[in-house]
């Protein structure tokens, strides 16, 4: 027999009834009504600890104040959150708050978005009644790597000892001291160096904790946009989004990055790779034109150039030994629509059954695993999901990664076309490659410089993350919105669109090149993705179905 369902609550909060869960809390019960209930220390996604008292309510029949945080509503309770008692219990909380915080608002990172300042604001007496010098303490202190301290603005609402201590599991943060000398300190012999440890930046309320990548470099109201994108830094793909700040000399720029809620992918958090790393090394377009070599080095052209001489090289050995003389190996990095554009090109335009995209370990054993507890994953790019299920792979007679990259060693070979992808990278090749590889054309789409970049024939700019429009596949099957966040500095165009124009000048036509155009090409070809239509895929994305996931095109 199935267990009874458990009864559900019906509980008023200033006049209003709502019907919940059983231990649903007066807090979340409020905020699904749309009551704002103050609070510090309370946070959806951490244990409760109710220290802060911010959030006291009036309850009918209980003898005093409860904290909203930490009592379960009840059948027929009925909860006051804006009574004269209340009213009078949250300005004494702030009071208390206030007594030694510093007044360096003009020059914290919070302000702009401080609960601090907006609670007091609304519910603060709006003076101060003490006399005395407030209690001074560390200022730039660096706890780690990424974090810097400043203990005066702390209010200990000890939401980082709990992420320390119970979301990742490392514990470096507690409390120390007592009375009016506690405060935030690390554990002997610790750092907070742990892989999540710019989350407690988003958590502190007060901008006690602030990023050194971060610290001074913008207002809130100076980021002039805050887009809804997808973090690359590995295949989970954690829902993330991108503060974009205009600065005087280098036009947009994005100058934070912060996790985005979804329970289905990230929840509240993200790794400090994706964070911190992820946006220096893909982020953003390092050139700002094709190179072409000329002698032993490198001269900056023209797209138009740059095509011409590809499709003339191209085409000679195309005359000379055949389409399979040519190979491609692409990146997981690359969006859904640009692995499209890439296989139909290489496979209808050029006509070679030479491709693949699984150079690293973690693709050609399948090793993709969770390397912690919580978000990481140890395949370090973001879309081999979407790779399998394009089908990319050799076709009949094809060669694979290493049967290329042999290829063109011995001279079999002679044109390698790579997508965002360096063979000289991976550990298990480099020492074959730095022997000896004999290619007449070697073309390289790349976002920043690398070991193959500086040998070959052609090096093409290629989008950053950030500067372009996109799907991805996650490791678990949900496809997700990589979106645009700035624009590239130099005349970078998308990887579709140039190979648009190398096919015209190859065969005289082209192939589909922006997203829209690539996803309703694409939906109606291959069984993954068929039947979705591209808007439907929604901020938080869209999970594909389990006969969807286990289907690989031919």
């Amino acid at each position: 027999m199935s267990e009874p369902s458990q009864k559900l609550v019906t509980v008023t909060i200033d006049g209003r009834q709502i019907t919940v869960a059983p231990g649903t809390i007066i807090i979340q019960a409020g905020e699904r009504l749309g009551i704002e209930i103050p609070h510090y220390c309370y946070h959806p996604g951490l244990p409760i600890e109710g220290v802060c008292r911010m959030c006291l309510v009036e309850v009918e029949k209980s003898p005093k104040l409860v904290i909203a945080c930490a009592n379960p509503v009840t059948e027929g309770m009925v909860v006051h959150t804006g009574t004269p008692q209340v009213e009078e219990a949250r300005r004494g909380v702030l009071e208390f708050y206030l007594l030694n915080h510093p007044l360096d608002c003009p020059i914290c990172d919070k302000g702009g978005e401080c609960p601090l300042q907006d609670y007091t604001m609304r519910y603060g007496t709006g003076a101060s009644r003490t006399a005395e010098e407030k209690v001074h303490r560390d200022k730039h202190r660096p706890l780690g790597p990424h974090i810097i301290f400043d203990a005066e603005r702390c209010i200990l609402c000890t939401r980082c000892v709990r992420f320390c201590r119970d979301i990742v599991g490392t514990g470096e943060l507690g409390i120390g001291n007592r009375g009016d000398k506690a405060e935030i300190v690390l554990f002997p012999g610790k750092e907070l160096d742990n892989a999540y440890s710019g989350n407690v930046i988003d958590l502190c309320p007060v901008g006690a904790l602030t990023s050194k990548e971060y610290r001074f470099k913008s207002r809130p109201w100076d980021l002039v946009k805050q887009v809804e994108s997808t973090c690359p830094a590995c295949s989970r793909g954690c829902s993330i989004v991108l503060d974009v700040r205009h600065l005087r000399t280098e036009g947009e720029e994005v100058l934070r990055i912060r996790p985005r809620y979804n329970p289905e992918v990230n929840g509240y958090w993200m790794c400090d790779e994706g964070r911190f790393e992820a946006y220096p090394r893909r982020g953003r377009c390092a050139f700002e034109a094709p190179l072409m070599r000329r002698g032993d080095g490198y001269v900056p052209v023209t797209w138009e150039e740059a095509v011409a001489a590809l499709v003339e090289r191209l085409r000679g050995i195309l005359d000379q030994h055949g389409p399979e003389a040519i190979g491609g190996l692409l990146s997981t990095w690359l969006t859904i629509e640009e692995l499209y554009a890439a296989v139909t090109f290489l496979r209808h335009e050029v006509g070679t059954p030479h491709l693949d995209y699984r150079v690293t370990p973690v693709h050609t054993q399948e090793g993709d695993e969770a390397e912690d507890h919580l978000l990481r994953r140890t395949d370090k790019s973001p879309n081999t999901q979407g790779a399998r299920l394009l089908g990319i792979g050799p076709g009949p007679g094809g060669w694979g990664t290493s049967e290329m990259l042999k290829a063109a060693t011995t001279g079999t070979l002679k044109a390698l076309l790579l997508f965002e992808l360096d063979p000289w990278e991976e550990p298990s090749l480099r020492a074959e490659l730095e022997r000896s590889v004999d290619l007449e054309l070697l073309v390289v789409w790349a976002v920043r410089e690398s070991a193959v970049s500086r040998r070959a024939d052609f090096v093409l700019p290629a989008l950053g993350y950030a500067e372009k429009e996109g799907t991805i596949v996650n490791f678990a099957g949900r496809i997700q919105r990589v979106r645009k966040a700035i624009e590239p500095k130099g005349k970078i165009l998308p990887l579709g669109e140039v190979l648009n124009r190398v096919a015209v000048g190859l065969r005289g036509s082209g192939v589909r090149w922006t997203p829209e155009e690539i996803w309703r090409c694409l939906s109606g070809e291959y069984p993954a993705f068929r039947g979705i239509e591209y808007e439907t895929i929604g901020p938080l994305g869209l999970q594909l179905s389990d006969d969807r996931r286990l289907t690989t095109a031919d």
